[in-house]
């Protein structure tokens, strides 16, 4: 499970900023959290040639999600509308995991991962979840993880090119980092 993720300062924002101050006012802009994110919160999501700004919170009937196992969207009717129009990617440094209370810090190589995930409209911002299969390298840590994306996967993604078949078999290969902390000299 994907419990927070973590928007690092080294991903360039210039060509999202631009988009975004043409969507939304200040105080919308000013809402967009960076570093570690939490559910609940308002995030950085790319669309297929678009991006936005959504909630970490999507809305199943009487209950919240933060995440969504892959086996539901194969196996749930009220999960592949969402799938079939509303895909998404959260953009991310990389994302934790707790093990016996101890925080895992999970990344790759690449300066940004894409976590693949749906959305659904809602008053006021979209909201989201992501969209999480079986661990395999990380399964020492926890059972599930997101679906992380590199840029060109991402892009496939967003165009409905990806089935849920080839969205299981992608898992890139991680780097693991125990009780990462953001520390600052400020």
């Amino acid at each position: 499970m994907c419990g927070r993720y973590f928007f690092s300062e080294n991903i360039d924002t210039s060509r999202y900023l631009k988009i975004l101050e043409k969507k939304y006012g200040q105080e919308v802009l000013e809402l967009w959290q960076k570093g570690e994110i939490c559910p609940g919160q308002i995030a950085l999501v790319e669309l297929d040639g678009d991006c936005g700004l959504m909630k970490w919170n999507y809305q199943l009937f009487d209950r919240t999600l933060i995440n969504t196992r892959l086996e539901s969207i194969r196996d749930k009717d009220f999960y592949r509308e969402d799938f079939r129009n509303h895909r998404c990617v959260i953009v991310a440094s990389g994302f934790y995991e707790w093990k016996d209370r101890q925080r895992h810090y999970i990344t790759t190589d690449q300066p940004a991962i894409y976590l693949a995930g749906i959305y659904q409209n809602a008053e006021g911002l979209p909201r989201f979840s992501i969209i999480t299969r079986e661990a395999t390298s990380t399964s020492a840590i926890h059972h599930r993880v997101p679906v992380a994306l590199d840029y060109r996967q991402a892009e496939t993604y967003l165009k409905g090119q990806l089935t849920i078949v080839q969205l299981e078999s992608i898992e890139p290969h991680y780097r693991i980092e125990k009780e990462y902390e953001n520390l600052s000299l400020f």
